[in-house]
């Protein structure tokens, strides 16, 4: 498999000395193993910049130029399968903080053992961090700000004092 354009960075990742490769792919046509890795990467809690990165994989741009084609049908199919599966994605990283809150904390100290501040703090942040992406993601489902519909008419009447 012949290589495409090749960075600076791509050659600093290379491994025994061999330049790290893209495959080549044809920009219109998808490859539909690489679409099930791709939902199944993201449904996992995965981002695309980390599968895209793996060896071998697409670049970044060429799954972005799937989803984004409006007059092939498999690549709004594929869109709507990428959106359900960033929800899911979505879960899975609630799963993780879930996780992450229940493990057993960390005790630093030999002789009066106390849970170690530093890794509260570690924790914390980490699950702040995945909470507050979550909310930009998806906030519909994960803000903290509700959105509250009215339907109907609302009538106010002021009354000034002054006759008219």
């Amino acid at each position: 498999m012949a290589s495409t354009h090749v960075t600076k960075l791509d050659r600093k990742l290379a491994i025994d000395g061999r330049p790290f490769t893209k495959p080549r792919l044809t920009k219109g046509k998808l490859d539909q193993v690489i679409v099930e890795e791709v939902l199944l990467w993201v449904a996992s809690g995965g981002t695309l910049r980390s599968y895209c990165r793996q060896e071998n994989k697409p670049a970044y741009t060429t799954i972005y130029n799937w989803l984004n084609r409006k007059d092939n049908k498999e690549s709004q199919e594929f869109l709507e399968r990428f959106q359900k599966s960033r929800e899911m994605g979505a879960d899975y990283i609630a799963d993780e903080i879930l996780e992450m809150v229940d493990e057993p904390p960390r005790l630093i100290g030999e002789d009066d053992p106390r849970i170690d501040p530093s890794w509260v703090n570690l924790v914390r942040l980490r699950c702040d961090l995945r909470l507050r992406l979550l909310a930009k993601w998806h906030p519909q489902k994960w803000s903290e700000r509700k959105q509250i519909e009215h339907s109907g008419g609302v009538q106010i009447t002021v009354s000034t004092g002054v006759p008219e």
